[in-house]
């Protein structure tokens, strides 16, 4: 590798999304590590202009989506903006959802291979922006969910698109529960493709950045492979035939049930009966989606 191939140009988008080419990787990073980098609609839309861009620059045959910071790739959207404009009677929520939703899709189609590094907390809104990618890297340190579980919202960002696609009732359980997955979960569940560990990021992207133009997603694969530590199941994963035989019902109020008649399940029938308190309609929406 010489200089010129590993050079940084200057980003061409500054701020709280900064967008560069870093030799032949076309790098996005999410940049507000006080707020672990949760998105806002003008990040999103510079998310769509760097796109823009890489897609049809020649000297560009990757992306990378990154996080700034050490405390994870992103914690998702900015729920205080979208809650300062829902209390003004604002129409954030609805612009915002649609122009993600969009990026979300447009993310799954990139003609070019797409490598998502979620290492640390990824959330919401970066889930969206990763897990819908080509090329999913988690970590050691990956913390992935979904916390609008939580907030009486059903699974958000294509969420419940991989969730039912997920191996066995894994997908209904962590739409239901808004439990974390690990790297090795995440792989299991279909949100991520390969675990590498946190320390060797550095020397994967140094050399994604190095690789020869017009690189295929097959290479992109393969020099993933290299890194990664061939995890595929974490603890979550250890209880597929559990989980399969506890939420293989249509109704929350059947897989309630089956969850109280079980006394190692307490967990599990306490969270979702927590969703099920705060909204009802929200937790029953889930199960529909995931199911279907």
């Amino acid at each position: 590798m010489n200089a010129a191939s590993s050079a940084m140009a200057a980003p061409f988008i500054e701020g709280d999304l900064v967008a560069l080419r870093g030799g032949a990787a076309g790098i996005i990073r999410l940049n507000r590590p006080k707020a672990i980098n949760a998105v806002t609609l003008e990040m999103f839309r510079d998310i769509d202009k760097a796109l823009d861009a890489f897609e049809v620059d020649p000297a560009v045959s990757v992306i990378i989506l990154e996080g700034a910071g050490d405390r994870g790739l992103c914690a998702g959207g900015d729920i205080r903006a979208l809650w300062e404009s829902s209390h003004a009677k604002g129409d954030l929520g609805k612009i915002l959802w649609r122009e993600e939703y969009i990026l979300n899709a447009r993310i799954a189609k990139f003609p070019k291979p797409y490598v998502a590094l979620m290492d640390g907390i990824v959330m919401g809104g970066g889930v969206g922006l990763s897990a819908h990618g080509r090329h999913r890297i988690v970590t050691d340190r990956t913390k992935l969910a979904m916390p609008e579980a939580g907030l009486g919202f059903f699974p958000d960002v294509g969420g419940t698109w991989l969730l039912a696609r997920a191996l066995g009732e894994i997908g209904t359980y962590f739409g239901l529960t808004g439990q974390v997955m690990n790297g090795p979960d995440a792989v299991h569940a279909g949100f991520a493709d390969a675990v590498v560990p946190h320390a060797k990021l550095p020397e994967l992207r140094q050399a994604l950045t190095s690789i020869a133009r017009g690189a295929s997603s097959d290479d992109i694969e393969k020099l993933i492979g290299e890194f990664a530590t061939g995890e595929k199941a974490g603890p979550v994963a250890a209880l597929q035939p559990q989980i399969d035989t506890w939420f293989a019902h249509d109704r929350v109020e059947d897989i309630l049930a089956v969850l109280k008649a079980d006394s190692d399940v307490e967990d599990s029938e306490r969270e979702i009966s927590a969703r099920d308190g705060r909204d009802a309609k929200a937790v029953t929406a889930s199960a529909a989606i995931v199911v279907a």
